[in-house]
């Protein structure tokens, strides 16, 4: 079968967006000082909603959803942008962020099995191969995610969120034949807020008008655009180029990417476990780019 035109650029897309979601959970350590995480969540997709509108409206498009597509593009919206999102957020409270970013490094196992059945992508065994070496480089990163508080709970609702976003990873794999990923990532975007802003300022009544400084406003700017807007339409652009399941070997990036940039910007240490942990996801991202993907 052939490829999609863009291959090569979707695999340098990927480590973008790998990269900019990794950078959003230091921009995130700041924000939370001030807001809760529901209250968060929903910044987040209006600042990126608002970008990926002036982005369409400068380029001339025009915001068409063909007959029969609104019921999926909610779905989007809601499965990927909304459920998936507040999950995560449950489960870093209940479990930790160390185990919670273990329980997140098992996406691509999910989306890999899940483009296996839906898809009907292969199931090759260099990509079994890349999934074991992710999976265990993400361990070591982490740790082992050892955390307190009610772990079980966490776990559950660590394993919906991931649930969510493979279903949704597949619903958008298959819409992207006939959308442009940009119009894509901000239908499925805008179709979130219409769950995020009535949790958020349910969230607002309870607690009140947060205390908002000029360096959370500026971070919270970033976590939209930078943290959201951009990649989730490159990850959106990736999906049209590549596999889901070769898409998702890129997942175990992220936590690399978030504890370099916690030195500089947090004052973190790294310790051997990342060195090693690191090398190994790195060497499943080359070997993973390596050679033809079945689709």
């Amino acid at each position: 079968m052939k490829k999609p035109q863009g291959t090569g650029l979707a695999y340098i897309t990927l480590i973008i967006v790998f990269f900019c979601w990794g950078s959003v959970y230091v921009s995130n350590r700041y924000i939370l000082y001030a807001l809760t995480p529901l209250e968060l969540a929903c910044c987040r997709f209006l600042v990126a909603a608002a970008a990926l509108g002036i982005m369409l409206k400068a380029r001339g498009q025009k915001i068409k959803i063909q007959k029969g597509d609104l019921p999926v593009i909610l779905l989007i919206g809601f499965m990927g942008y909304y459920l998936s999102m507040e999950c995560t957020l449950i489960s870093v409270k209940y479990a930790g962020a160390s185990l919670g970013s273990l329980i997140n490094s098992l996406n691509p196992v999910f989306i890999t099995v899940f483009a296996a059945v839906f898809l009907k992508e292969k199931l090759t065994g260099k990509k079994v191969f890349c999934l074991a070496l992710a999976l265990a480089g993400a361990l070591i990163v982490s740790g082992g995610g050892t955390a307190g508080g009610d772990t079980v709970r966490g776990v559950i609702w660590g394993i919906a969120s991931i649930l969510a976003w493979a279903g949704t990873v597949m619903v958008i794999r298959r819409l992207s034949a006939r959308y442009d990923a940009m119009l894509l990532t901000f239908l499925g975007i805008a179709a979130s807020l219409l769950f995020h802003i009535p949790t958020a300022g349910i969230s607002l009544a309870m607690n009140g008008k947060p205390p908002v400084t000029a360096l959370v406003f500026a971070c919270i700017l970033y976590s939209g655009l930078f943290g959201t807007a951009i990649p989730q339409f490159l990850w959106s652009f990736s999906l049209s180029r590549l596999p889901a399941s070769t898409c998702s070997m890129f997942y175990p990036l992220m936590p690399v990417f978030s504890a370099l940039l916690g030195v500089p910007l947090l004052g973190e240490k790294l310790g051997i476990r990342f060195f090693i942990g690191g090398a190994l996801i790195i060497s499943t991202v080359v070997f993973s780019c390596l050679g033809r993907d079945a689709s």
